[in-house]
């Protein structure tokens, strides 16, 4: 049962906590952010009449706050709140008030918070700094996405199978028979077809006992078999953590776990959204979202900054809808001309080969790949050109036709424009700002642990990257107020300052610099 605002200090210890420096940085938060609005955006997961009064939303997510800000396991972070005088004034609490247990920081993540929540609470938070001046509204996005290994290794196809088989017999409440040995069998297609074998005629075997354990390790144990995915070892690689995948940093390198894609501004370095997925996750596929996160907080987008991965024909058009540049390098993948045998010039619709050629007529037609419809554009060049170009059989091959027919996607013509821009002195300067989100991610990995799960299922760890990402933006935010502030010299200090400097008899040396 949610009651009335408990958020006080007021008793006789509360004077203890003078004893904390005015610049200390939860002081600095709390004087710069409100979070009051939490009690009214979390009140619903709350029942209003009945039960045990509860814990205030706006303590508990101060109490997370704590958590992930110094990167402090549940157990570490109740035991440095009861010593520690910063920790309890920022969550609210006197000094002898009792702490929650522990138990009531996980019900609040796993129960209280959920993914749009947290979405709306980092919104809410830039949308304050944007209103009271901490960054400018005016702001460009960085983009990027970082990598989260999962709090477990995967396992073969092989060794998934003997798991699910063992969680049957286990069911059953039957002693665990032996069970297919697949690592003595030195062919890999083998021994996953034998493991296969093997849990599908167990499969049968138990079809018709009806207890729900029973019924539930068989539903589960169908379910993985069903996916092409899991044999190929794209799918499922623990029944720990079903929703982790692997994924690539490179052609080489790969990852068990799960992707954090986030959204940063330019100026200040706020994180505006963060999307978890799993590992497999396509870069730029959320893009939409961030951009509506971003323009929910107050801000104005000017510029977007990513890497190749986010050059598509879709997220510029996005980019160029709102009023802003794209600088996002060319892809190669995703714009396929080679700009030193082809140009194109824009006016004329016409693309001009390098021995000088020109396109005379242009066609579209619809090609049909992977189920997916595509449009494209067959450019025609110049048939008696073509039929007398010294470079012919290098440029047509064996091919009958008479002119080369260039054919390309709809989107190709504009994408050289984009191309040309790309290579520009301005685009490359300007580009630079996109290494700002480097930085960012390091902190979030390496001093507040999102390098690691902390917990298992996509649910758990996208709770986990957006506290994190909370607890890095208050931070931030104390250093800019921090900053700001010592800036703001005002007109009594600086005479103040000439005063002193007067009496020491350096006034008329250094009166211009003071």
């Amino acid at each position: 049962m949610l009651v009335e605002n408990t958020f006080k200090q007021s008793s006789f210890y509360y004077a203890l906590y003078q004893m904390i420096p005015d610049d200390h940085i939860l002081k600095r938060i709390n004087a710069a952010i409100s979070l009051s609005f939490v009690n009214e955006l979390l009140a619903d997961r709350y029942c209003r009449h009945f039960g045990r009064p509860a814990k205030e939303p706006e303590m508990m997510l101060r109490i997370q706050i704590l958590k992930y800000l110094y990167n402090l396991s549940d157990e570490q972070l109740i035991q440095d709140l009861s010593v520690n005088l910063a920790y309890k004034w920022f969550i609210g609490l006197n000094p002898e008030d009792p702490l929650p247990e522990t138990s009531l920081l996980t019900k609040f993540r796993t129960q209280r918070l959920k993914d749009i929540s947290m979405d709306t609470i980092i919104t809410e938070i830039v949308r304050q700094c944007v209103e009271r001046g901490i960054i400018k509204s005016s702001n460009g996005v960085v983009i990027d996405t970082t990598h989260i290994e999962a709090n477990t290794s995967k396992k073969v196809p092989e060794r998934v199978m003997k798991h699910l088989a063992r969680n049957i017999f286990k069911a059953l409440g039957q002693q665990e028979p032996e069970i297919p040995d697949y690592t003595q069998i030195e062919d890999h297609v083998k021994a996953k077809q034998v493991m296969k074998d093997y849990l599908e005629e167990l499969i049968e075997q138990v079809s018709d006992d009806t207890s729900e354990e029973v019924l539930h390790a068989v539903e589960e144990a169908q379910e993985i078999l069903a996916s092409d995915l899991f044999i190929e070892q794209k799918g499922i690689r623990s029944l720990v953590d079903k929703d982790a995948r692997v994924g690539y940093k490179s052609k080489t390198q790969s990852f068990y776990g799960y992707k954090a894609e986030l959204c940063q501004t330019t100026d200040g370095g706020l994180i505006t959204s963060m999307i978890v997925e799993p590992g497999n996750y396509v870069d730029g596929f959320h893009f939409k979202d961030h951009l509506n996160e971003f323009l929910r907080s107050g801000l104005t987008v000017t510029g977007v900054y990513g890497d190749k991965a986010y050059f598509r024909a879709d997220i510029l058009n996005l980019i160029k809808e709102n009023g802003a540049s794209a600088y996002i390098p060319v892809s190669a993948s995703a714009y396929k001309i080679d700009e030193e045998l082809f140009s194109y010039n824009k006016d004329s619709d016409q693309w001009f080969c390098v021995m000088g050629n020109e396109t005379v007529k242009v066609k579209s037609k619809t090609r049909e790949r992977n189920g997916k419809k595509q449009k494209l554009l067959d450019y025609s060049f110049e048939r008696e050109r073509c039929r007398n170009c010294p470079r012919r059989t290098e440029c047509i091959g064996k091919s009958k036709k008479i002119a080369r027919i260039l054919s390309i996607s709809i989107n190709t013509p504009e994408l050289y424009e984009y191309s040309q821009r790309a290579k520009t002195k301005e685009f490359l300067d300007e580009y630079r700002k996109r290494a700002k989100i480097e930085p960012k991610n390091a902190e979030l990995k390496r001093i507040h642990g999102l390098d690691r799960a902390k917990g298992y299922g996509l649910r758990s760890i996208r709770i986990q990257a957006k506290l994190t990402a909370l607890a890095v933006n208050l931070k931030r935010i104390a250093k800019l107020v921090s900053a700001s502030q010592s800036l703001n010299i005002t007109f009594a200090q600086l005479m103040q300052r000439r005063l002193l400097i007067n009496r020491k008899g350096w006034f008329k040396k250094y009166s211009v610099a003071a």
